[in-house]
């Protein structure tokens, strides 16, 4: 089947590599792209070899950018690797994967093989934790830690934020609106903003649902982990997720504030956590 650029138009999809390009470059961290069978993969990596392994999975509508206002903290205790997502706004392949197969699973293992990893610390936020989810649940034996912050695939989304998203690609005016509720208060600065919005106008959201894991794909998580969500999230009820989660997996650590799907000061929450369970 062939597929199609997830960009609205070429010229668009320079705007957003440039901008976000532009952003990394203020950034002292080492670019880099491997070759895998779903196409390229842009990553940024920091922190010392010899540290224990972090990958980092952005949500949908984003990249690598997300993770700049933590990726330092982290590489001061670990080496941390932010991985661009193949058809979304980053450096890499714009081709969308199949949400029906296991090809994110599969492109994230071959990442990590190509990475020359063995075990590693898996954080994954939104559409990246419902990524990060289920290649734990397929391979634990290739995971140290599972942190996830408000991510898909533990309860259905909520109904009327999935008819918010089908309108996107419409309305930017729509547009706006999603991106006012998911964003709450939290204030964000200026230039995060402004690419936010040439995100919106220039790239085709995800739509489909992503799948739930089943009871049993969840008890197959067995290393630690570590889910952190507010329960003013637009995107899914929280609350419910956290229950379920309580429920499958007794070793799970459950950080529940009142706060909204972006979650912000990630490396404060995550750091002192693995530091308790390392």
């Amino acid at each position: 089947m062939k597929r199609s650029s997830v960009f609205k138009s070429e010229k668009g999809k320079e705007k957003i590599r440039e901008y976000y390009n532009n952003i990394l470059n203020n950034f002292p961290l080492l670019q880099r792209n491997i070759e895998t069978s779903y196409g390229k993969t842009f990553i940024l990596e920091s922190g010392n070899e010899g540290k224990e392994n972090m990958l980092l999975i952005h949500g949908s509508c984003s990249n690598s950018s997300a993770w700049l206002g933590d990726i330092m903290a982290l590489s001061e205790h670990y080496h941390v690797f932010a991985v661009d997502i193949p058809g979304e706004p980053g450096n890499s392949e714009d081709i969308r994967l199949n949400v029906d197969s296991n090809e994110y699973t599969e492109w994230l293992k071959e990442v990590i093989e190509l990475l020359g990893l063995d075990k590693v610390i898996l954080v994954g936020n939104s559409m990246g934790g419902w990524i990060a989810l289920n290649f734990a649940a397929e391979y634990p034996e290739r995971m140290k830690v599972l942190v996830l912050m408000a991510p898909s695939g533990i309860v259905p989304p909520k109904e009327n934020f999935i008819d918010q998203v089908e309108l996107i690609e419409k309305s930017t005016e729509a547009a706006d609106i999603v991106s006012a509720e998911v964003l709450g208060d939290v204030a964000l600065p200026k230039e995060v903003m402004e690419f936010m919005m040439l995100v919106m106008k220039n790239f085709n959201p995800i739509t489909a649902s992503l799948s739930i894991l089943s009871d049993a794909q969840m008890k197959a998580l067995t290393m630690p982990v570590l889910y952190i969500a507010g329960t003013n999230d637009v995107t899914m009820d929280s609350v419910k997720a956290s229950e379920r989660l309580g429920e499958l997996l007794p070793q799970v650590t459950l950080k529940i504030d009142e706060g909204v799907h972006v979650i912000t000061s990630v490396s404060e929450i995550v750091i002192p956590f693995l530091k308790g369970k390392m």
